[in-house]
Parts: C-alpha cells; structure tokens; sequence
C-alpha cells in the first residue's frame, strides 16, 4: 500500500504548495512538500521502508514515488546557477 501525498495549490510566496495526507490527517505548507510530509510521517512513527507517493490534483499516478525514510532524509539543493538536486536533509538550528 502506497500512503499519497496530495500536492494542492501554490500558497502566496512563489514555490511554496499546500500538501495533505488524507490516511494520517496531516498537512503543511512546503517547496519540498514529499519531503516535508514524510519528515512528519516518520515522526508519527510510520515506518520507514513505508511506500509513499506525491499526487498532483486531478491525477491518478503519483509523480514522484519513494520510501518515507528515503524522502525524509533529502532535500533539494538549489544552488544559484548551479544544478538542482537531491542531498542529505539537515535539520535547521536556529542560533542561540
């Protein structure tokens, strides 16, 4: 069983999305909204090898397909001029 990811519309900000997850009742607002959704999934204790899919509205296929663990360990690195990709997710500490 594939837990979905439900991306909806881009929310003020360019590139931030509202996001829901429809079987755990949670939702959010993110530019990586898998990520983000898994990072909360895995804090409510799904397992990790969990399969999870990132459904756009009106879609029947997932666009993007992962694991909750495998999504909630990256992010996207955006580098200016530089090529956009996947790497190791860093939780933010903000400074004492």
């Amino acid at each position: 069983m594939m837990i979905r990811v439900e991306r909806g519309e881009e929310i003020g900000r360019h590139g931030i999305f509202a996001y829901r997850v429809p079987s755990h009742r949670t939702e959010g607002r993110s530019r990586q909204p898998l990520s983000d959704a898994c990072r909360q999934l895995k804090s409510m204790g799904v397992a990790t090898e969990t399969a999870v899919g990132l459904f756009h509205e009106g879609c029947s296929e997932p666009s993007l397909v992962s694991t909750v663990g495998r999504a909630a360990g990256v992010t996207v690195s955006d580098p200016d001029g530089g090529r956009v990709k996947f790497v190791k997710f860093r939780k933010y500490e903000a400074a004492e």
